[in-house]
């Protein structure tokens, strides 16, 4: 898997990284920039998902519309997601379109025109997708249960900012923020498909080569000093109680990760896992459970989320908790080690299969790890796991000091804090 991929790092810093597939219809291109919500000082909060809108918003030489059209017009796809550490702009066309995809790309990263009138424009846009997530109680226990894990830390920060927030972000405020995150160094340029790593690497040189060295932005580390909540509960005019229980763990550095990897699947990733099986399929107690992490640099968030009916709901917690327990109190048996690890192998093989898959993978690597992180090291890592290393990550990952309970609940539902501390009491 992966075996013809190449790297080259440009005299500015910039890095290019392809997969070449020989056969493949299709090539998959992306700008990953070493950016997100934790590079944000508070008062600008929300502004690389905000950079992220008005880079569609047209350039010095494209229209919106054009910007769509050059990729759309030929089959293609063009899209773009923030997160807490990077964003990512990508594209996907047939391959003897690779040249304009890049083209497109590329002048989106330079030349984004950020227009006054288009800024006010998408300021309200990006309200309305705050109230739409606000009117979502899922999203509003997880972002809850961040602002709460790393309290008055930018981790804690909503992704899309604020009222208060967005209202700062000006013409001036968004340029100079760019130019200062959006530099070669903290950028990878990524490529998979039917494709030539030369071709790649003349196409960035072409579009990137003259931009002058920078570093990016830097981030405040999580450390000791970062508080942390243990309960935050907000009353809504909803039917059902959102809870998710998170804990703070460690960063994407740590050798744990691949028992963290074989702990998820076993308590909560799928519907096979033991949390699914006992609190939905014995119990009827919940349509939805699951299990799920993510890790940064230096940090990391392990969560148990579940809709639950506002009757059961906390023996629905209780009996969630009993199963964190067993982990931590019984050694997995080897039949069912061997099952979580061949769901893992199974699922991280069949992900690698597209060329979109495949630049997802390489570009994330390269600006997470600065190399690419092979799948056979992954795929050895899990092999790997024993159930003595699953026991004992749980017994780190489960640290009660570590823990916060998130709550979303209907405006009558009755419990205390104390109660809903309570029902978690076997985990702890």
């Amino acid at each position: 898997m992966l075996d013809h991929v190449q790297s080259t790092v440009l005299k500015n810093g910039a890095t290019v990284v392809s997969s070449p597939t020989a056969d493949a219809e299709s090539v998959s291109v992306g700008i990953w920039v070493g950016v997100g919500g934790r590079h944000e000082k508070m008062a600008l909060t929300g502004a690389s998902h905000f950079l992220e809108h008005m880079l569609f918003k047209g350039t010095t030489q494209r229209s919106a519309l054009e910007l769509t059209q050059a990729i759309e017009g030929r089959g293609g796809y063009l899209n773009a997601f923030t997160q807490e550490e990077c964003t990512c702009y990508y594209a996907r066309l047939p391959h003897e379109y690779l040249p304009q995809a890049f083209d497109v790309l590329s002048d989106m990263y330079l030349n984004a025109a950020l227009k006054e009138e288009d800024l006010n424009r998408e300021r309200d846009v990006i309200l309305e997708e705050i109230k739409m997530y606000q009117d979502q109680p899922q999203h509003v226990v997880q972002e809850k249960l961040q602002e709460a894990l790393f309290k008055g830390h930018a981790l804690g920060m909503p992704l899309s900012g604020d009222e208060r927030s967005l209202a700062r972000m000006d013409r001036k405020a968004l340029l100079r923020f760019k130019s200062q995150a959006y530099a070669p160094s903290a950028t990878v340029f990524a490529f998979s498909g039917r494709l030539e790593h030369e071709a790649c690497v003349s196409c960035v040189s072409a579009a990137i080569g003259g931009v002058r060295k920078s570093r990016g932005l830097d981030f405040k580390a999580v450390d000791t000093s970062v508080g942390q909540d243990p309960y935050v509960l907000v009353k809504k005019d909803i039917a059902q109680v959102q809870a998710v229980v998170g804990f703070r763990v460690f960063g994407r550095h740590d050798d744990r990760r691949y028992a963290l990897r074989v702990l998820n699947a076993i308590l909560g990733e799928n519907m096979s896992s033991r949390l699914f099986q006992s609190v939905r399929e014995r119990h009827g107690l919940c349509y939805s459970i699951q299990s799920s992490f993510q890790l940064f640099e230096e940090t990391g968030v392990f969560a148990i989320s579940g809709g639950f009916d506002t009757q059961r709901a906390m023996a629905a917690l209780k009996l969630t908790s009993k199963e964190v327990r067993r982990v931590l109190d019984k050694k997995v048996t080897s039949l069912e080690l061997k099952r979580a690890k061949d769901y893992l192998l199974g699922t991280f093989r069949l992900g690698l299969e597209g060329t979109g898959s495949q630049m997802m993978f390489i570009g994330e690597s390269f600006l997470n790890y600065g190399r690419l992180v092979r799948p056979e090291e992954t795929l050895a890592g899990i092999q790997a796991v024993t159930a003595d290393d699953v026991r004992r990550v749980a017994a780190d990952v489960f640290d009660p000091s570590r823990m916060t309970l998130s709550l979303v609940v209907p405006n009558a539902q009755p419990e205390s804090e104390s109660d809903w501390l309570g029902s978690l009491a076997a985990m702890v």
